[in-house]
C-alpha cells in the first residue's frame, strides 16, 4: 500500500512538472527566423542633380510573413548614399542619410554634385536585429551644362543663390535650384549679376563669374565648382583690391573669333579696371578712373559699362559714367598701353544733340545691337525729370545718335527696372507688377497686359539675353527658334506672399515689332528673387 501511495505521488509530481513545462514554454516567444528578400531595386538610377528625384520602390518579402509593407512596425527601413569611390561627399560624411523619415519607399531630390554614387537600402527586423540590404548605383549628371543661369536673392537676408533652367535637350528643359550651395560658393548677401565671356584663346576656357555684394567668384566652366580662392581679386588682379568687390564685368568684342579685345569691370567702390587681352594682359592692375596710369582714382564711376553688342566686334571703345562730375567717360583700344589704363572725358562734337557732360544722375545704361551697337542711357535731372540718350559705339564709338525727352510714359520717373530691345526702338520698364512698352520712335507707351501678375507679385528683372559667342559660326548649328530667343523679353517676378523663399517666376515673351505687344511663350517658377539671368551657351 505504501509502494502504491509512493507511485501516485511520483505520478502526480510528474504531471505537475509536465504542466509547468508546458506553461513555461508558453511564456517564451519562440519563432523561426524569417528569410528576407529584396526585389525591385534597380541596378542603376540616372538623375539630373538638383532637378530629378531619386526614386526607389522596393518589394520586401519575408519567408514567414509575406510581403512587408510600410505599416509593418516590426521592420525598419533606411537609405544611405556615398561616392562610388568611397571618399567624402557633399556633406563631408562617409554616408549621408537619404531617408530620415525611415519609409519603405524613397523619393528625394538628387541634391548632389555630378558624380557616381553607391546607394544602400537596408531592412532591419527589430525583433531579431537581423539586417538585410541591397545596393545600387546612382549616376548624377550636371544640370549646369547648358541653359539659363538665374541669379537670385533668397529670404530677408538676401542670400545669394543660383538656380537654373537646364536645357538637357530640345525636348527636356527643367528647372534646378540652389546649384552653388553644395559646390563651394561662399555664403554671400546681395546678388549683383552674372558675367559670361566665351573665350577661345588657347583653348575653350569660357569665363563665368557670379557677382555678389561680398565678392565675385569664378565658376569652373564644366562643374560650376568654386570657393573663396576663386574670388576675382585672387585670380584676375595683380593686386587684389582691398575693401571693394566687382559688381559689373563686361568685354569689348573683337573682330577675331578667339575672344575679346579687353575685359572691363567696376567695383562697388566706383573704381574701374581694364584687362587688355590683345596685349597679353593677364590681369587687372590699377584703377583706370584716373587721368594718369597708376595714379589714385579721381572720381567714382557708375556700375555700368556700355559697349557695342554687334557680333565680331565692330567697336573698340567702352562707355563709363562719372557719378561725381556727372559726365560720360570713354575707354578706347589703341596702340599705347598707358592710354588703355585710363579713362578720358568724352568730347562734345559739333552740332551735338546733347552735352556728354550732362550734369544729371545716371539711372541706367544698357548695351544693345540696335543700330549696330547703340548704348542707351536713362538720365535724371535735379527736378526728377528723365530723358534717354542713345550713343552709338560702333567703329570708334561715342557717336550721339538719339535724344528722347518729354516721354509720354506713365510712371517712368518711378521705374528702376528697364530693358531695351536690339531689333526695335523699344524700351520696356516696370513699376510694381506692371510692365510697359514705350515706342521711342512714336513716343507712345503700351501697357503689357499679357504680362499678368497678381497683386502680391512685383517685377524684379527685365532683360534681353543677347548670345555672347564670338561669332555666328559658334552657334551655326542652332535652330532659328533658338536664335530668336535672345530677342525675347525675360520677365523675372516675385510673389511676396509666397510661404517660402521660392516665389520667383521667369517668363519668356517674344516681342511683336509691328503691333507693339508681347506674347508669353513659356514660364518657369520655384526660384528665389530673380536679379539676373544669363544663358550658358555651348557651341
Amino acid at each position: 500500500r505504501d509502494v502504491m501511495k509512493m507511485n501516485y505521488i511520483i505520478l502526480f509530481l510528474l504531471v505537475v512538472s509536465l504542466c509547468a513545462c508546458f506553461d513555461d514554454k508558453g511564456n517564451y516567444d519562440y519563432h523561426e527566423v524569417a528569410e528576407i528578400t529584396i526585389e525591385n531595386v534597380p541596378e542603376v538610377i540616372e538623375v539630373l542633380g538638383n532637378s530629378d528625384h531619386i526614386i526607389v520602390n522596393p518589394k520586401v518579402v519575408s519567408s514567414l510573413e509575406g510581403e512587408i509593407g510600410t505599416g509593418n512596425t516590426n521592420f525598419e527601413f533606411s537609405y544611405k548614399i556615398e561616392k562610388k569611390s568611397g571618399g567624402t561627399i557633399v556633406l563631408n560624411q562617409n554616408w549621408v542619410n537619404l531617408n530620415p523619415a525611415g519609409t519603405l519607399n524613397l523619393d528625394t531630390l538628387a541634391a548632389f554634385s555630378a558624380d557616381t554614387y553607391i546607394g544602400w537600402f537596408a531592412v532591419t527586423d527589430k525583433r531579431s536585429g537581423i539586417q538585410t540590404s541591397a545596393t545600387f548605383d546612382i549616376r548624377v549628371s550636371s544640370p549646369t551644362y547648358e541653359g539659363w543661369m538665374i541669379l537670385c536673392e533668397e529670404g530677408e537676408n538676401a542670400r545669394v543663390r543660383m538656380d537654373m533652367i537646364s536645357v538637357i535637350s530640345a525636348e527636356r528643359i527643367i528647372p534646378a535650384y540652389d546649384l552653388l550651395a553644395p559646390l563651394g560658393l561662399p555664403e554671400s548677401k546681395g546678388a549683383k549679376g552674372i558675367a559670361f565671356y566665351p573665350n577661345r584663346y588657347y583653348s575653350p576656357n569660357d569665363l563665368i563669374y557670379v557677382m555678389t555684394g561680398e565678392g565675385a567668384y569664378k565658376l569652373d566652366r564644366e562643374t560650376f565648382k568654386t570657393d573663396k580662392s576663386w574670388e576675382i581679386g585672387f585670380v584676375d588682379f595683380i593686386l587684389p583690391p582691398e575693401g571693394e568687390y566687382v559688381v559689373r564685368y563686361e568685354t569689348v568684342n573683337n573682330a577675331s573669333n578667339a575672344g575679346a579685345l579687353a575685359c572691363l569691370c567696376v567695383t562697388d567702390a566706383g573704381n574701374a579696371y581694364a584687362q587688355v587681352l590683345d596685349y597679353g594682359g593677364a590681369a587687372f592692375e590699377y584703377p583706370i578712373n584716373t587721368s594718369e596710369r597708376g595714379k589714385a582714382p579721381e572720381y567714382r564711376v557708375a556700375p555700368y559699362v556700355g559697349v557695342s553688342m554687334a557680333r565680331l566686334g565692330n567697336g573698340k571703345t567702352a562707355l563709363f559714367y562719372d557719378m561725381d562730375n556727372k559726365r560720360f567717360m570713354g575707354w578706347k583700344y589703341g596702340y599705347v598701353a598707358d592710354a588703355m589704363q585710363t579713362l578720358t572725358p568724352v568730347a562734345d562734337p559739333e552740332n551735338s544733340l546733347f552735352s556728354f557732360k550732362t550734369g544729371m544722375e545716371l539711372v541706367y545704361m544698357e548695351s544693345t545691337r540696335y543700330s549696330n551697337g547703340l548704348v542707351y542711357s536713362v538720365l535724371q535731372d535735379a527736378g526728377g525729370k528723365r530723358c534717354i540718350y542713345g550713343i552709338n559705339m560702333s567703329n570708334n564709338g561715342f557717336v550721339q545718335e538719339a535724344k528722347y525727352e518729354n516721354l509720354n510714359a506713365p510712371d517712368f520717373d518711378k521705374a528702376t527696372i528697364f530693358a531695351f530691345h536690339s531689333q526695335f526702338p523699344y524700351m520696356f520698364y516696370a513699376v510694381g507688377n506692371k510692365v510697359y512698352l514705350h515706342n521711342l520712335g512714336t513716343n507712345t507707351t503700351y501697357p503689357m497686359n499679357n504680362i499678368a501678375l497678381g497683386e502680391n507679385e512685383t517685377v524684379t528683372m527685365l532683360k534681353f539675353n543677347l548670345y555672347r559667342q564670338c561669332s555666328l559660326s559658334d552657334l551655326n548649328n542652332q535652330s532659328d527658334e533658338f536664335m530668336a530667343r535672345q530677342y525675347e523679353l525675360m520677365v523675372g517676378s516675385y510673389n511676396t506672399a509666397a510661404p517660402d523663399n521660392n516665389g520667383g517666376k521667369l517668363g519668356f515673351y517674344p516681342v511683336d515689332g509691328v503691333n507693339n505687344s508681347v506674347t508669353k511663350r513659356a514660364e518657369y517658377s520655384g526660384f528665389a528673387k530673380i536679379k539676373d539671368v544669363v544663358y550658358r551657351e555651348r557651341r
